[in-house]
């Protein structure tokens, strides 16, 4: 079993990933419900949950994805065996270092957890750049400065930068964001079109380019508190290319097929979240945090889970089906976000209870993938084939 298990980064961090989702997000309701106030880091209790969603869930996700795509780019391994399996290690150290900081030298939890981005990139930057990817040439780029932004986060926590740390967080997320509109991008339309080659798509060169510029725009102008104008109109724009993008998929012809709409249902959320963001910026600020949540709870579960879902599936030998439990927990991630997103608007009075509806519906999204995925991870190929 441990040979399989380090034999691709999918069986080390999508359960990884999905353990976090499940056992951070309930103690940040125990933080905010008074169950617990105990949480000895230097990060505060909003800080700790926004900080652990984006590097405790996202990161070690986006690591599992790279690490099983890349081969397949490149033709050229990426880590397996004692490298695979010391990153995962590095993602256990840096959750218990982070959530203990108060307890470590100062410097040692922002070590630990700002290493496993940067020394992830090194398992695929390599084969990405020898075998000369050109598509791909911007994943080690993007990553990096990702794991920038983490660090800036420990560093303002530290009180070592003078830009607020929630500053960093958005700019994170936006950066997932950035990577979903991509890759969500590529593989939402063309898994569609492989299966429904019947399908007339449409689409222009210049759309993508012009939501990611916006995108950019948005992050940089949050990072420095630039005038809601700026970013209101950079959101809308944003918003209104990636929603153009969706409808040109044409991604309703797959409504009955639960893995492969819950891709352009991801990438929907994306769009949804920019136009929560722009009326935040010119009519109502309130509406700026449903916005990080449409981006995360929304977008990046429903993307997360379905990219996660379709390759374990397809990376273990097994056939592409659509099984009860799987399209039960698509449901729940976007049961979750409806409620997280419409209990501050439309049904202020009962706030509570929505906000425990979502924390259970991601908490049990999570956790069915976990079931689902570990049999999977622990076993051999069901062809035969390695990895």
């Amino acid at each position: 079993m441990k040979s399989i298990l380090f034999a691709s980064g999918f069986r080390v961090f999508f359960p990884l990933g999905a353990l976090g989702a499940v056992m951070l997000l309930p103690y940040w309701v125990m933080l905010i419900t008074g169950v617990t106030d105990y949480l000895p880091s230097y990060f505060s209790a909003p800080a700790w949950h926004q900080h652990e969603m984006i590097f405790g869930v996202f990161a070690p996700i986006i690591i599992g994805f790279l690490f099983t795509a890349v081969p397949n780019w490149t033709g050229e391994p990426s880590p397996k065996g004692a490298k695979l399996a010391g990153l995962g290690l590095l993602w256990i150290l840096g959750r218990v270092a982070v959530f203990n900081a108060n307890f470590l030298p100062d410097f040692l939890p922002m070590v630990l957890d700002v290493a496993l981005l940067p020394l992830a990139i090194m398992g695929i930057a390599p084969a990405i750049f020898r075998k000369g990817n050109k598509r791909n040439y911007f994943l080690p780029v993007m990553l990096m400065v990702f794991a920038i932004f983490n660090l800036c986060s420990h560093l303002s926590a530290l009180d070592l930068v003078a830009i607020d740390e929630n500053n960093f967080f958005i700019a994170a997320l936006l950066f997932v964001v950035m990577l979903m509109n991509v890759i969500g991008g590529r593989v939402a339309p063309s898994f569609l079109k492989n299966k429904y080659p019947d399908v007339q798509q449409f689409s222009h060169k210049a759309i993508l380019p012009i939501s990611m510029i916006s995108i950019v725009v948005t992050m940089v102008s949050i990072i420095f508190s630039a005038p809601a104008v700026i970013i209101g109109s950079s959101s809308l724009v944003a918003a209104t290319a990636i929603l153009i993008r969706v409808i040109g998929w044409k991604g309703w012809i797959a409504r009955k097929d639960p893995l492969m709409i819950i891709l352009h249902i991801g990438v929907l959320w994306i769009s949804v979240g920019f136009f929560l963001m722009s009326y935040a910026n010119f009519y109502d600020d309130g509406f700026m945090v449903l916005s990080y949540h449409a981006f995360s709870i929304g977008a990046a579960g429903s993307l997360t889970l379905g990219v996660m879902t379709r390759a374990l599936i397809g990376h273990s030998g097994m056939p592409m089906n659509n099984e009860g439990m799987i399209t039960f927990y698509f449901i729940l991630i976007n049961i979750a976000a409806i409620s997280r997103i419409l209990a501050p608007v439309l049904f202020i009075d009962y706030y509570s209870e929505f906000l425990f509806i979502s924390g259970v519906c991601w908490v049990l999204a999570y956790l069915m993938f976990l079931i689902r995925a570990i049999p999977v991870v622990i076993k051999p190929r069901a062809d035969g084939r390695p990895g």
